[in-house]
């Protein structure tokens, strides 16, 4: 647990969190120290009982360690901030079951207390392109940061930027009151976690001042609560304050008036160290701007493509797919599709890869291969002769590196699959006519390698992409086709290709197709395609029928 926590906040590494016994004891006695002295505990370097019941205290999800951070006096600048100060900011209540209007009324008050204390103004709007845009969202929702539900993490933000730049999250599975209760089991102050997480929203970090709002531990205000000085002195060097006589820029998009709530509320979020793409089409305000104060990459190399070159699930092959945390994520050209579990589209796709892998190259085309790895869930992407290596969607350093690294030969231009197959949970690379045994925890394909995709019996050669479903099967796609791998058989269903889109898009279904199966699939789950069959069959019988006639006639004829 120590190592996680430790890691999880950046007083580790993060580039092998699940390695710890490779470090040595004095580095893991320093990072404890460090958690200690964040926390204002005697630094021991010993996880003993003040250690623990800091790190079972709630708090906020973003890391005390930023990578890149700049830490001036007291308070800590993570590098980032907005180009104007006027900003706009929405609330998506989604998946809460809080008053909204209660939600609204806290999130006010929270605007408040930053824009009384700098040049900076906030107006609510009613639109998803929001500077900064409020969830409330539980478990696994998209950005890498999952939530925990009741207790421990309450809620992250993400530092001022592009996309889901300036975004905050909140836990939805939290009991959220307007209220201040001393007692922990009632619920938790959505004000004083709305506060802080917008000092994120707006370029602050983690400050280890008692007291200060920018403190990473949840803490309650009093009902008449103004900014503390280190967190005022944080927001004026980035923004300065009213007094300076600096008027403030509009936002790049404006709000229309029936859309506006509060020309003088504040707007702003807490952010965790790293950034996640949304499906929400947010404007950019960095789209040409590049900041050389961050390690994190930018955003602002993203190409921008026009609704024309957006792929069409339902009339288009695909160039890689693969199961990411337990979802499917289906990749064409520079974007990318998410399934739900009934193999239904997800809302707001395709979205350009690099809004949520933003660290790949802007150049990059299309996505050859990629595959989450079973021994420590990174995720390997291929592109032409190199691949990166990503925890979430953080890359991780010293990528992108060539295929050679992974014993692969000099002369192979690209991968065309990479899958772990169900069969025995080993990873395999395709590319044209042949595949690779690949070792994960040696990092190279294995000795007696390549082999003949031809042991796959009954696969095409050049291979599109791949990947095992949760019925135990292996589907490979070509074109717009793909084939269903009988795992255990070692061979292709005998039923041959079916059409991509009708089966994985819900495309029109015209033909008879083959189904992937799951536990809970009845026959009455798909009666579009039941119909179907239905048809196919009673064709096949008249077709019988009439033969069986002819022959007759004939046998008739002839004697």
């Amino acid at each position: 647990m120590c190592k996680v926590y430790l890691t999880q906040y950046g007083y580790l590494p993060a580039s092998d969190p699940g390695s710890g016994n490779l470090r040595s004891e004095r580095h893991l006695k320093e990072a404890i120290r460090a958690m200690q002295r964040f926390g204002h505990l005697k630094p021991t370097g010993i996880v003993d009982g003040p250690t623990l019941q800091l790190m079972k205290r709630r708090r906020c999800g973003v890391p005390d360690v930023v990578v890149g951070a700049e830490r001036v006096r007291r308070y800590a600048l993570q590098g980032q901030k907005w180009p104007g100060s006027n900003l706009t900011w929405s609330v998506i209540s989604r998946e809460s079951d809080s008053d909204i209007r209660m939600v609204r009324s806290q999130l006010l008050k929270a605007f408040e207390v930053w824009s009384a204390a700098s040049a900076l103004t906030f107006v609510e709007v009613e639109v998803p392109t929001a500077d900064i845009v409020i969830s409330f969202l539980k478990g696994h929702h998209g950005d890498g940061y999952p939530f925990d539900g009741e207790g421990s993490v309450l809620a992250h933000a993400f530092f001022p930027g592009a996309g889901i730049g300036g975004d905050a999250h909140f836990d939805a599975e939290e009991r959220w009151l307007a209220s201040q209760p001393e007692d922990e089991d009632e619920g938790v102050n959505l004000f004083a976690v709305a506060a802080h997480e917008i000092g994120h929203s707006l370029g602050l970090s983690h400050s280890s001042t008692p007291g200060s709002l920018m403190f990473p531990y949840y803490q309650l205000m009093g009902e008449y609560f103004t900014l503390p000085k280190d967190d005022m002195e944080g927001i004026r060097h980035l923004y300065g304050s009213k007094d300076q006589d600096n008027q403030p820029t509009m936002p790049t998009i404006l709000p229309n008036t029936s859309e506006t709530k509060s020309s003088t509320t504040t707007k702003s979020q807490t952010t965790p160290t790293t950034k996640y793409p949304t499906s929400s089409t947010k404007k950019s305000r960095f789209s040409t701007k590049k900041t050389t104060t961050t390690t994190k990459p930018e955003r602002t190399t993203q190409v921008l493509t026009t609704a024309s070159e957006m792929p069409d699930a339902c009339n288009s092959s695909i160039d890689a797919i693969s199961v990411i945390r337990g979802e499917v994520f289906v990749f064409k050209g520079r974007y990318f599709w998410r399934l739900h579990a009934n193999r239904t589209l997800r809302a707001g796709y395709p979205v350009a890869i690099n809004r949520f892998w933003h660290a790949l190259p802007a150049d990059i085309e299309k996505i050859d291969a990629l595959y989450e790895r079973l021994s420590d869930t990174k995720i390997m992407f291929f592109t032409g002769k190199n691949y990166w290596l990503f925890t979430a969607n953080q890359l991780e350093p010293g990528y992108p590196r060539p295929l050679t690294d992974l014993g692969l030969p000099q002369d192979l231009d690209r991968i065309d699959v990479a899958i772990v197959w169900g069969y025995n949970g080993k990873a395999y690379f395709f590319s044209g006519k042949e595949y690779w045994k690949f070792d994960e925890l040696e990092g190279r394909v294995e000795l007696d390698y390549p082999r003949n995709i031809n042991n796959w019996r009954g696969l095409p050669t050049d291979i599109d992409a791949a990947f095992q479903w949760t019925d135990g099967n292996t589907y490979f796609f070509k074109g717009s086709k793909f084939w269903r791998f009988m795992d255990v058989k070692m061979k292709v269903d005998t039923k041959g290709p079916s059409d991509i889109g009708n089966v994985w898009f819900n495309c029109s279904r015209t033909i008879e197709i083959i189904e992937p199966v799951t536990t809970q699939e009845t026959a009455t789950d798909f009666p579009q395609n039941t119909a179907v069959n239905l048809a196919s069959s009673h064709m096949y019988l008249n077709i019988i029928v009439l033969l069986f006639m002819y022959r007759v006639m004939v046998f008739a004829f002839d004697n």
